[in-house]
């Protein structure tokens, strides 16, 4: 039995007990503004792996610029970095830090064969967290052997310059060729480190990059030393690839919410050849542990679409980063037109709090909460009906005896106070259940706040 804390989303069973004509909906996101282009001498059509951060008052998108290659190796990379005030409008700025092609004027903010490939920042919200080192990133894919390579750790005060921790990576197990996200949990009070696998045990003498990509996870006290990898396990039978995993604990909760890009290797269409095959979608999954995660929805979270530029192979790639920019939405980024000349980034956005909801139409429904220890709070709902849909909400308590109960709310809020008919002063830090009826309505998430008086 636990207490609940912030934000609670219904985007998984987890708490739920109980069912009768509802059913989880997954919403999908909403394609918006072209945030960026990657149409700079130093940009070009693979430039990826993009991290949105809030930084200060302002909004900091990294990414890989080019990619210079010479014998087949790469020769060198680069890091760059745009900025918003509202995470809508972004700009290029002149850092006049690093040169390229025998000038500073561009927004490199690193230039490196080591870090660049996938370079991936994170704001360090760990309390004893020194000034210094508050934005902190991983980056680096030097091979040390099949299926190793070196993951090096950066710091920084401003988010623009850069140093290595040290000459020494602080993460060797695993290929590192991806986007391999890192944060401070503050679940677990720990570091947390979401990398790519190859699971290629049902093959006999697996090669370098053999295998389906999947993603593992490792912990850390410290950001130095860390715990073996513990593969993800899934409720489910989970045979897709996955090729990056865009791991955040979304924005007012504890609860970890995945967006891995799905690739699909073997499917190309025919208006469009890249010399390599596959075709991607985004997927989205929840974890309330941080190891095992629920898939409720093994459908796309985000199609591709009508765009045949998105067709193309390893597109729609999810940036991580979930931005909380205004009261009533979510802003997230992905990858668009990837290996054409028109390659950038796109907004997409999400309602607050809204990736699934408990979902019921004209035939009345019903769903009912595992126990839990009733907050000393007001009760707020993040819900949607039609003109003639509504919700009530019903306290029970242990036994599924009736406590008190809400008048029929009816309208779209991100969060709306919950009015019940009856006192439950005597309940508080008791075990009780939530009721809700639905019509032609969906239930996003709930929240406690506010002492009540």
């Amino acid at each position: 039995m636990k207490k609940i804390s912030k934000t609670i989303m219904f985007v998984d069973n987890t708490i739920i007990e109980y069912q009768k004509n509802t059913s989880l909906k997954l919403h999908e996101p909403i394609r918006k503004e072209r945030v960026l282009s990657f149409d700079l001498p130093h940009e070009c059509s693979t430039s990826g792996y993009v991290t949105v951060l809030p930084v200060g008052k302002q909004y900091y998108l990294y990414y890989r610029g080019i990619s210079v290659r010479k014998n087949n190796e790469i020769d060198y990379e680069v890091t760059c970095l745009a900025i918003s005030d509202d995470g809508i409008h972004f700009t290029k700025p002149s850092l006049n830090l690093v040169e390229f092609n025998g000038n500073k004027d561009n927004n490199i903010i690193l230039k490196d064969s080591e870090v660049c490939h996938n370079f991936t920042p994170f704001i360090d919200h760990h309390p004893d967290c020194m000034d210094y080192q508050k934005i902190k990133a991983v980056g680096g894919h030097k091979r040390t052997g099949i299926n190793k390579a070196k993951l090096y750790g950066l710091y920084s005060s401003d988010g623009i310059h850069f140093t290595k921790i040290s000459e020494y990576p602080i993460l060797t197990d695993g290929m590192f060729d991806s986007q391999n996200v890192v944060f401070y949990d503050h679940n677990i009070s720990k570091y947390r480190c979401y990398s790519r696998y190859f699971n290629n045990s049902h093959l006999d003498n697996p090669k370098e990059y053999e295998g389906i990509r999947a993603i593992q996870s490792c912990e850390s006290n410290d950001f130095a030393n860390w715990t073996p990898n513990v593969k993800n396990q899934y409720d489910n039978d989970n045979n897709d690839e996955f090729y990056t995993n865009a791991t955040v604990i979304c924005p007012e909760t504890n609860t970890y919410l995945s967006f891995p890009k799905r690739y699909v290797k073997n499917r190309e269409r025919d208006f469009f050849n890249a010399g390599d095959t596959g075709v991607s979608d985004g997927v989205f999954m929840s974890s309330h542990d941080g190891v095992l995660w629920h898939r409720p929805f093994l459908e796309a979270y985000i199609r591709p679409g009508l765009d045949r530029e998105n067709w193309v192979n390893r597109n729609n790639m999810m940036a991580l980063g979930i931005i909380n920019n205004n009261d009533k939405e979510f802003s997230m980024y992905i990858s668009e037109h990837y290996r054409t000349s028109s390659a950038g980034i796109r907004r997409l956005s999400i309602r607050k709090h809204g990736f699934v909801s408990v979902h019921a139409n004209y035939q009345k429904g019903e769903m009912m909460t595992k126990i839990f220890l009733l907050p000393k709070n007001n009760l707020f709902i993040n819900y949607s009906t039609s003109a003639i849909g509504y919700v009530v909400v019903h306290l029970l308590d242990k036994n599924k005896n009736k406590i008190a109960s809400s008048s029929i709310m009816y309208g779209d809020e991100i969060s709306e106070l919950v009015k019940f008919d009856n006192e439950f002063k005597n309940y508080y830090n008791k075990p009780v259940r939530l009721l809700f009826e639905l019509l032609d309505s969906d239930l996003f998430a709930i929240s406690f706040k506010g002492d009540i008086k």
